[in-house]
């Protein structure tokens, strides 16, 4: 069996079972290792070498996300951090893995991985900074004047954007931007718990599930001004894309009016990270309460991941914890 065959049962049997944006992700990654080795690879053939291979190029930016090669130019290249690299070399891994599993009637497609054993680097350091109470405070205080123009009567007009419901969901929930962007009018669930809560769908979730989640008095009110204050359209959408309502507003779109905030409210932008910041935030806060209950409200699949990427040491916490018992 070649590799075009593989991916193609692949994108068959296992891409449906993703969300929309792991499919793109599922796509792109066919791209990119069909060009890099070659649609009639044999995936049993697939050495120590060419996985180094692969690592070395994608690093220095010998060839892009899709396996384009780039010009040996300084202006035209650009290097990704072990991170990018990881996650395309474990996306082979699980192919091969469910390959390995995926019986048909003459047989498993893979008798084995032909990867395993096969090393994927680590950020010894990777960049998860923690957006701060302050921050956020600062950037809400003035994310009311980051503007939009919207479809009314015909014409465009200007309007508040859905920046500040955005970063009010973000620092309430602890859920993806996109997940947040997304959102529609039939998620909510207003009449449930003392606030109102989301029901949350499986067609945003990396795991696929749905999760009737409860929210806080600020989302609620956020909620309530949005709801209120939306300008007249037949979208379905909480959040509807300022050029087309039937669409969501997009993750771009979001992260720019995020930093035209941050630099009217004068904070510096934090390296390696934007909205991530604030789900660290949310995590971090909730440190004091159990894993498994903050992973399933944030919408982590488990508290491992959570605690690993998103849980950070505190100066406040790290007193208490060295202090321990001296102050009983």
């Amino acid at each position: 069996m070649d590799l075009t065959t593989l991916f193609e049962l692949y994108r068959r049997y296992r891409t449906p079972r993703k969300s929309v944006r792991e499919r793109r992700a599922d796509e792109r990654r066919i791209d990119l290792w069909t060009r890099f080795l070659g649609e009639r690879k044999d995936p049993m053939e697939i050495s120590l070498r060419e996985w180094e291979s692969f690592l070395d190029a994608r690093l220095s930016g010998a060839i892009d996300a899709r396996g384009r090669p780039v010009p040996d130019d300084n202006r035209v290249r650009r290097p990704v951090g072990h991170r990018t690299v990881e996650a395309d070399l474990k996306w082979l891994k699980w192919v091969f893995n469910w390959a390995a599993k995926w019986r048909t009637e003459t047989g498993y497609l893979l008798a084995h991985s032909p990867v395993r054993g096969y090393e994927i680097p680590r950020e010894k350091n990777p960049r998860r900074p923690v957006a701060t109470r302050e921050r956020f405070e600062a950037t809400r205080a003035v994310s009311d004047d980051v503007r939009m123009l919207v479809p009314y009567n015909g014409e465009r007009r200007t309007a508040r954007s859905h920046l500040s419901e955005l970063l009010d969901r973000a620092n309430g929930t602890g859920r993806r931007l996109s997940a947040i962007c997304t959102l529609r009018l039939e998620d909510l669930r207003l009449d449930q718990g003392p606030h109102g809560a989301i029901l949350w769908p499986a067609d945003t979730d990396k795991q696929g599930r749905a999760s009737l989640i409860p929210i806080t008095r600020g989302v609620r009110a956020a909620l309530d001004r949005a709801l209120r204050e939306r300008p007249p359209s037949d979208s379905t959408h909480l959040f509807p894309s300022p050029g087309d309502p039937a669409k969501p507003v997009s993750r771009h779109l979001a992260d720019k009016w995020l930093r035209k905030a941050e630099q009217m409210a004068g904070v510096r932008p934090l390296n390696g990270s934007l909205w991530h910041a604030y789900r660290r935030k949310w995590a971090t806060e909730r440190k004091h309460l159990p894993a498994t209950d903050v992973a399933a409200a944030g919408g982590w699949v488990g508290p491992e991941s959570m605690q690993r990427c998103y849980q950070h040491a505190d100066p406040e916490t790290l007193l208490r914890v060295v202090l321990g018992t001296e102050e009983r």
